[in-house]
Formats: structure tokens, sequence, C-alpha cells
């Protein structure tokens, strides 16, 4: 899934009078159409509409870029992945288009207002390959698929691959070579027809996914093993997850396999009302099972306890003191 950032663009007549005020019309811009971040806005937006007496208008829209509206006062809240936030807080260059340089600077404005969904980050293998663990990748004359700048499904693998002492100048020394598409589907494409020997992809770790389906149809593929002390580093730098992915998930899956999971953050404005954002959250931890039908089924019988999970943990931008109030109050955060 290419990044995309879900966030609210603020529509009020007049400034904002306190911090004691509650938003009443937003426009929530989220992914393409068709992906769950999409489907996390529709969700939202009929909550909101419905049971919040605020009107969201759901809309497309992309992931840093948006994250830059935030910080710009364009946009008072947004999704971004977990994998970001490092950068976001020290200053790093995440992404370059043209002569922009995303988050080379820390962010002063945006806020962490919650963690939900996750999305795996792996490297796939025709199941036939003499490669298990990403370590057996390390000077070998290879094909690797990946992706333009601004995609997760490049950023966080190339930090999986460095951490193993993989790196791209290290692919084209050994021979071998880097190629970029702009789909996922792409990419299983070229590993179904043997023109490549390892891509980047983004999955569920719950629901099987269309394209690894469809790859599948034709070739049977392979996760490699993560080694240990490497994804500890890995591990260090980012706020990502080791979770698994269970045996059958797709057939190819033949035993139960770690992975780095990534989490969606809902990012909040600073100048966002403490009062619009204790709603929020109240009215998205009330109404966990309708964000499970419409949004993402990961959404069910989550608490504050689950919004609130990476608290505290490396580095990443500051909690809207609101949404630190509300998970205290809820027992979440001690």
């Amino acid at each position: 899934m290419r990044t995309v950032l879900v966030c609210f663009v603020l529509i009020i007549g007049s400034a904002v009078s306190g911090q004691s005020e509650v938003l009443k019309s937003m426009k929530f811009l989220s992914g393409p159409t068709g992906t769950t971040w999409y489907s996390q806005a529709a969700a939202f937006s009929g909550i909101s509409s419905n049971k919040l007496d605020i009107n969201v208008d759901a809309m497309t829209g992309s992931a840093i870029s948006n994250v830059i509206q935030i910080e710009n006062g364009k946009a008072p809240l947004g999704l971004t992945f977990a994998s970001y936030l490092p950068a976001m807080s020290t200053g790093k260059v995440v992404a370059t288009v043209g002569k922009t340089e995303y988050f080379k600077e820390p962010l002063k404005k945006a806020r962490v207002l919650c963690y939900t969904t996750t999305a795996a980050y792996v490297l796939l293998v025709d199941a036939k390959s003499p490669y298990k663990k990403i370590s057996d990748l390390k000077g070998k004359k290879i094909t690797y698929v990946t992706y333009p700048s601004g995609f997760t499904a490049r950023y966080v693998p190339e930090q999986m691959l460095e951490a193993h002492g993989v790196t791209y100048d290290g692919i084209k020394k050994a021979g071998g070579k880097v190629d970029m598409v702009s789909k996922y589907q792409e990419a299983c494409d070229l590993l179904a027809k043997g023109l490549a020997d390892v891509v980047s992809y983004t999955m569920a770790t719950n629901a099987q996914s269309a394209a690894l389906s469809e790859l599948e149809s034709q070739k049977k593929f392979r996760i490699l093993a993560l080694d240990p002390k490497p994804t500890e580093a890995v591990l260090k730098e980012i706020p990502l997850l080791l979770v698994t992915v269970k045996k059958g998930l797709h057939a190819s899956i033949t035993e139960d396999t770690k992975v780095l999971s990534d989490i969606t953050v809902w990012m909040v404005s600073a100048d966002v009302p403490d009062e619009t954002v204790t709603v929020i959250l109240d009215g998205l931890v009330k109404n966990m099972d309708a964000m499970a039908q419409v949004g993402n089924i990961e959404f069910k019988g989550m608490t504050a306890k689950e919004l609130s999970r990476l608290y505290g943990k490396g580095k990443q931008p500051p909690m809207h003191p609101a949404a630190l109030k509300y998970y205290k109050a809820k027992g979440a955060i001690k």
C-alpha cells in the first residue's frame, strides 16, 4: 500500500476562541479510494455525523505532504505511520521530491492523538529461492524491487536491509540491480515472472492480500526471515512491532513467521482545542464495532490501552496534552 495520510482539514467561519471549543465541521483527507485508510475516514465520518455532532467529509489525500499540512497550519488532524515519527521528531529526510526534502527539520506543531491499525513490511522471494533470511542477501547478485521515494514500503525495508548489512550500493557492486515500480501488483508480477529475486511488500497480518493471492496463483512465495540482532537494531530506531503472520494466511505461508509491523498514527495539530480532542477519542473508543465493520476489522475490541500502546516508546512528537489526559483518566497510561 502506498503510504497515505488521513487528515482532517478544519472548516471554521471564525477563529478558534479557546481550548474548550468543539469543532463542528472538518474535512477528513485519507488515502486513495479503495484503501483501508479511506475506509477508516468513511467510517469515522459516519460516526462523527451521527453521534458526535461533527460534520466530517472523508476525502482522498497523501501521506507525507499531509503531515506537512498539519505542521503548516493547513490541516488540524491526520494519519501517518509510526515509522516516520522519529524523523518528524529529530529532523531526518525520509523522501525527496524535486528539491523538497520531507521532514528535514523537526516538526513543531504536530502531536500524537492515537495509534490504531497495523501493516507489516516483508521481503518476498520465490518459494524455491536459496535465500531464507534477509542476511542471506548480503554480497549476492540479486534483482531487488522497491518503490519511489515517499513509499513506506521503500523506507522501512531499506532500514531492514541496512541493519542486515545489505545496501543498494552493495547489491550493485555484486552485479545485481535495484528496480522501482509504482504498484504492489507490479512487484508481485515481476516475482511471478522470475524477473525479480526479492520484492518489498506491505501486507495485512489478519487478512489475505489480493496481490499476494494473484501471485500465489502463479508461483508460491516465501517471506524472508528476520535475524534477531539486526531486528533489535531496527526496533531501537523505529517504533515498530514484532508480530506473527500465522501459518495458512496464504497457502505459501507454511509456518508462523515473525515480521515487523508499522502502526497507523492519528496526528493532531497542537492548535486543536482540548475538548475537540477529547470528543474525537471518546467517540472513537465508544464506536469500535462500527469502525471494525466499515473501516478495518482490527478496530474490533480496541480500547484506550491499544490506542496509546506506543506512548513513550522511541523518539516521536509529543502527545497532545488532552489526549494524554484522556488516556490517564482511562487508566491506559500511568
